[in-house]
């Protein structure tokens, strides 16, 4: 069987590619023992809200050079309660959101100390809410070594996959000779999705997961 690997940093609220590259993998790999980048998706997204992209962000205690994984957030900002209402009141008008907002209510109402595991838990969630059978993978679980393409191609190595799942035009972050030498090749992915149902009279792209499931319900189609 040939199989492929792809691998993403776990981000707050994903985006709807985050889930388009993860469909696209037999083994999709978070990778939470990599280093934290600041002003990422790694701690904030977008949703939509009266016609216009409003940012969420977790407030978090940032250290340089440390993993994703070790990052704390700063709970002396009440993040929770603002995310959450800031949410209910982007989607309360929306078809689907009554579908699944008690139970992301539930996330919020949680303690979080660590940025790695809330993230972990909304990506699961929304993973379950579509319905995505594709297997999801910590990397500080595998016990995989090596820093940057390196650890990426043991990663494939794990998995004895055939295929690493790439952005068009990364050649210089990721050369693909690196990897042929490996006997893995690329198999690249688009970051752009279809255009789908928003409220609203402007299509705004790129926004949180939670606004294509607020106004489409659980079949994803991206």
């Amino acid at each position: 069987m040939i199989t492929t690997v792809g691998c993403l940093q776990p981000t707050y609220l994903p985006w709807i590619i985050f889930f388009k590259r993860f469909l696209s993998c037999d083994y999709f790999v978070l990778l939470d023992d990599v280093d934290f980048s600041k002003n990422s998706n790694q701690n904030r997204n977008y949703i939509k809200i009266n016609n216009i992209k409003n940012l969420l962000t977790v407030p978090i205690h940032y250290k340089s050079k440390f993993p994703i994984n070790q990052i704390k957030i700063d709970n002396t900002k009440n993040w929770k309660k603002k995310h959450y209402q800031t949410i209910v009141q982007a989607y309360s008008k929306s078809k689907f959101f009554l579908n699944f907002q008690s139970d992301l209510e539930k996330i919020y109402k949680k303690d979080w100390d660590s940025l790695f595991l809330l993230n972990l838990e909304l990506i699961n969630f929304f993973k379950a809410y579509f319905n995505i059978k594709n297997k999801l993978y910590i990397s500080s679980e595998l016990n995989v070594n090596g820093q940057g393409n390196e650890k990426l191609v043991n990663i494939c190595k794990h998995f004895d996959a055939k295929y690493f799942v790439v952005k068009k035009k990364t050649e210089d972050y990721h050369p693909k000779e690196y990897f042929n030498n490996y006997g893995i090749d690329f198999k690249y992915h688009e970051n752009t999705h279809t255009e789908y149902k928003q409220i609203g009279n402007t299509f705004i792209p790129n926004l949180s997961i939670l606004d294509y499931a607020a106004n489409n319900g659980d079949k994803l189609m991206i």
